[in-house]
């Protein structure tokens, strides 16, 4: 019997040590996964974000926004005015996609047909008009837009039915999702972050500054 209770004592401290041994493990396994996830502190820029402006731009704004958000349309359309009216030679404009679903149902759905037009040529057209018309999201509005602009529809269509776009929507979406937007619209000056509504006269404070410390 002692040698029962010698070797069950035995197997118990034993186990003691790999449960303590496992534990740690997965305690250390969790934060190196975190420690070495990378950090994303800017957008990064590729060919797949459509760009409208000046090509050697003193000021380059990113903006991430979501059609089925009406500050989203207005500063859109506040931005589309400056850069024909104030800055076409010295401002760049870049859309990131980052649709919430959540709150807006079609939102997804508005930034799959804007990129389809995009294919076609038409993405700012198609985006302009997308924001006017934010509070009539849905198939029709994409199919009477697309129509408007003169795309080639059976193309439009297969595009829309089959989200060609949707891994690039989906790209858009997880990088912001990396730098920690939590709000649309956000936009990146010369890398600085701005979040939510902004009026014609503060954006065109910072823009004018920027060209100002750039001559």
């Amino acid at each position: 019997m002692k040698y029962f209770w010698h070797f069950a004592i035995s197997i118990g401290v034993l186990a003691l040590i790999l449960f303590a041994f496992f534990a740690t493990s997965l305690r250390f396994g969790n934060s190196i996964t975190y420690t070495d996830a990378p950090v994303v502190t800017e957008p990064t820029i590729t060919f797949i974000d459509p760009a409208i402006g000046s090509s050697s731009p003193k000021a380059t704004i990113v903006m991430y926004g979501d059609y089925g958000c009406n500050d989203c349309a207005t500063l859109s359309a506040t931005l589309v005015d400056l850069l024909a009216d104030d800055y076409p030679n010295d401002l760049r404009v870049i859309w990131k996609d980052l649709p919430n679903t959540s709150q807006h149902p079609e939102a997804l759905n508005a930034a799959i047909a804007a990129r389809c037009a995009g294919d076609q040529g038409k993405f700012w057209e198609y985006h302009t008009l997308l924001m006017k018309n934010n509070n009539g999201l849905g198939a029709d509005l994409y199919t009477n837009l697309a129509t408007q602009l003169g795309l080639k529809m059976s193309t439009f269509s297969t595009c829309t039915t089959q989200q060609t776009p949707s891994p690039v929507v989906q790209q858009t979406y997880e990088e912001g999702i990396a730098l920690g937007i939590s709000a649309t619209p956000t936009l990146f000056i010369n890398g600085t972050r701005y979040t939510g509504a902004m009026d014609n006269g503060t954006l065109k404070t910072i823009i004018r500054q920027i060209i100002v410390q750039k001559t």
